[in-house]
């Protein structure tokens, strides 16, 4: 998980079963894009972001588990639904190289 999704968002999802790691817990705050790829590939992890530079092609090819973005900045209210929604998409997909999760405020695209 990016440093930059809300720790509340992190605990509510390990409250839903879904295994997650910070990259703050690993003492990795402030490595750049790359090395967090390199980090969720030798930890077999999906990346969860709210960094845009992640969708681009050049990024999200070298994601081995994908990427799941988050494009808006959630309201505190909304962190549970959040969490909810990425529970849900984490049962019902399968991590693979090229998977794309765009979560709108709305509305969930996905691009495998």
């Amino acid at each position: 998980m990016d440093e930059n999704i809300p720790r509340k968002l992190a605990t509510i999802l390990k409250e839903l079963n879904v295994d997650t790691i910070r990259l703050q817990d690993l003492d990795l705050r402030g490595i750049s894009d790359k090395e967090l790829i390199n980090t969720a590939n030798e930890l077999r992890r999906t990346i969860l972001t709210r960094d845009s530079d992640f969708t681009t092609p050049s990024l999200l090819s070298l994601a081995r588990n994908g990427v799941i973005y988050i494009s808006y900045q959630p309201s505190r209210g909304e962190i549970s639904r959040l969490a909810k929604r990425i529970a849900s998409i984490a049962k019902q997909l399968e991590p693979k190289s090229g998977l794309l999760v765009v979560i709108e405020h709305e509305h969930i695209e996905v691009y495998d």
